[in-house]
């Protein structure tokens, strides 16, 4: 008889156990989705209209909708020159920040100052790594979403 008691004291404890797993699982996935959805719209109200969406909504022909796919490839090249103007900018800037912030420091402060920023940029290429491995919204150079 006491078997039994254990038994059903036994079953008992893992089925509430199972069940706040679950919960908590479920509880997560709730989160993190509404995390997402808040995330998207903010993003969707700013950005520019895809090709397809300009396709369907403004019934371009198929030459209108090659003449834009060529606008959008020439407006990448110069997206991307001036980011390069623009990371090299924010480079030098960022160098003489270090710089003038050594200048105040001892030279035991500068080492740890260095490791810290070390550890920093450690940090943001495993987070650049994480973004490279599940990327939000590949386009191709069409500007449509693939």
């Amino acid at each position: 008889m006491k078997n039994h008691y254990k038994f059903w004291i036994v079953l008992s404890l893992i089925i509430v156990f199972a069940a706040g797993v679950l919960g908590g699982v479920l509880l997560e996935q709730q989160l993190a989705h509404s995390k997402m959805k808040k995330k998207a719209e903010r993003r969707s109200s700013v950005r520019f209209p895809t090709l397809e969406m300009m396709a369907e909504e403004l019934s371009l022909s198929s030459e209108q909708q090659e003449k834009i796919r060529e606008i959008f490839r020439n407006n990448e090249e110069r997206m991307k020159e001036l980011n390069s103007s623009f990371r090299e900018r924010y480079s030098s800037m960022r160098s003489q920040l270090k710089n003038d912030i050594k200048s105040v420091l001892s030279e035991e402060q500068a080492q740890k100052f260095e490791a810290i920023i070390e550890k920093y940029l450690s940090q943001r290429r495993k987070e650049m790594e994480e973004r490279k491995k599940h990327p939000r919204n590949p386009r191709d150079d069409k500007g449509e979403r693939r």
